[in-house]
């Protein structure tokens, strides 16, 4: 019973956790950055989820008599780092301890992350590049007054909104990141050869810092824009 109550708890605190990340109102946000996979990077249910999930395999385990580490370690299976950092280097080590195997399930891992972050990036250029001549066109008809304030207005909340999604978007990728390079530290000093997982970090930066060019462009142009 004891052990069952240890893996209700991880699965709790993985659910609240999950709860205090959210995507906000995304009324006004473009739906190409909300619906399928560009939608679905760390979302507050992919975040339930996961836990959900991991709460039943968890339980499912310890029902049938499995050692509690290993369920322990199975439960956390498909939460990637988002379950925190620190839990998901400790369940990786209970899972595999075999480091080479351990060292696979990690490129596994972060290579899922980077896919997730090519598909926001990828949705987000052809709706930033939309968003830009938007505010092109905007400023020019500012200018010689061929667009109503509130007409103008309009489009700039909407591409408030999607600069704000992406935003927020673009700071779980950092602590991403942030959680990947941690991680690799702390295997290195164990003795695991990280040149791999660096390697695939590295892969991962390149994606969250190509999303983050595009953001800042538009921001950028954003900001000349004003209706007074």
């Amino acid at each position: 019973m004891n052990k069952l109550i240890v893996i209700l708890t991880l699965s709790m605190s993985l659910v609240l956790a999950g709860c205090q990340s959210t995507n906000g109102n995304t009324k006004d946000v473009d739906p190409a950055l909300t619906k399928g996979n560009a939608g679905n990077f760390f979302s507050k249910s992919a975040w339930q989820s996961c836990a959900v999930g991991a709460g039943i395999t968890g339980v499912g385990c310890l029902l049938l008599k499995g050692n509690a580490a290993t369920c322990i370690a199975s439960a956390a299976v498909g939460c990637g780092v988002m379950m925190g950092a620190n839990h998901y280097l400790e369940a990786k080590r209970s899972e595999y301890i075999d480091k080479e195997q351990r060292l696979d399930a990690y490129i596994y891992d972060i290579q899922q992350n980077t896919l997730e972050i090519q598909a926001v990036t990828e949705a987000a250029k052809g709706v930033l590049n939309k968003n830009l001549a938007t505010l092109n066109a905007l400023n020019r008809q500012i200018q010689n007054e061929s667009i109503s304030r509130n007409q103008a207005k309009n489009e700039l909340n909407k591409i408030d909104a999607n600069i704000a999604y992406l935003n927020e978007k673009l700071g779980r990728m950092k602590k991403v990141e942030s959680d990947w390079v941690s991680l690799s530290s702390k295997e290195k000093i164990a003795g695991l050869n990280v040149a791999k997982l660096n390697k695939q970090i590295n892969q991962l930066h390149k994606q969250i810092s190509s999303l983050e060019k595009q953001i800042n462009i538009v921001s950028k142009q954003r900001s000349v824009v004003q209706v007074s």
